[in-house]
């Protein structure tokens, strides 16, 4: 079992105000491709004049009037027939979503997520989690639990979420951030939907939104 965490960090937020790290944040969104959000940038469009776009976000996060827009809502089908809805942010709420996103992944990575969630991180995946699973077997544990949590990434609850975060995340200013991201709802038909739980698929934050159980330490979880 993973040590409690002794420490939370501090000062995160002045790490999104570095040009050149936002600048890699843009390369990395435009590199992800994905279509515009509800203003109609796209790609496309923030490429032609990108300095001078980039120069006006990193000016909205150093006065914190940065505000994020509503995602656009749209579906996409699944396997037994139903869609699955998915939330496209504009492309200057990924970017700064990626930005964060760089300052918090390897945070997690190195102090948070146990070893054997192989969901939505770099270097896991399907295969870490069977490779898990053969060397729990090999260990003489042979009972396999095949569950699926439905809808899981709609029904977070924030209250709960944002809860976990402040157990790691002592910067109000970021966790403000995040909070703005949960609430900042959908459009969808010309019409806007307030989120009052879940989180956006189609994001780039939803990793972080997967909170690490750190009681389960011999069970792969591929979730």
């Amino acid at each position: 079992m993973n040590e409690p965490l002794k420490f939370k960090w501090h000062s995160l937020y002045g790490e999104l105000l570095l040009d050149r790290r936002l600048d890699d944040a843009w390369k990395k969104v435009k590199s992800n491709k994905g279509s515009g959000g509800i203003d109609g940038v796209t790609i496309a469009d923030f490429e032609e004049d990108s300095s001078k776009r980039l120069s006006t976000i990193l000016e909205k996060l150093k006065t914190k009037t940065y505000k994020p827009k509503p995602a656009r809502r749209v579906y996409i089908p699944k396997k037994n027939g139903d869609k699955r809805p998915l939330g496209i942010p504009s492309v200057e709420d990924r970017i700064v979503q990626q930005r964060l996103t760089d300052i918090l992944s390897p945070r997690f990575e190195k102090n948070v997520f146990h070893k054997c969630s192989c969901g939505y991180r770099p270097n896991y995946g399907m295969e870490k989690a069977l490779q898990l699973i053969l060397w729990n077997i090999e260990k003489g544990r042979n009972y396999i639990y095949d569950c699926d949590i439905k809808s899981f990434f709609d029904n977070i609850p924030h209250k709960k979420l944002m809860k976990v975060l402040n157990k790691y995340v002592a910067d109000g200013s970021v966790l403000d951030l995040i909070e703005s991201w949960l609430k900042a709802g959908y459009m969808e038909q010309g019409k806007f939907l307030e989120a009052e739980k879940g989180t956006q698929q189609g994001g780039l934050c939803r990793a972080r939104h997967n909170p690490p159980y750190d009681e389960i330490d011999i069970m792969p979880r591929y979730c």
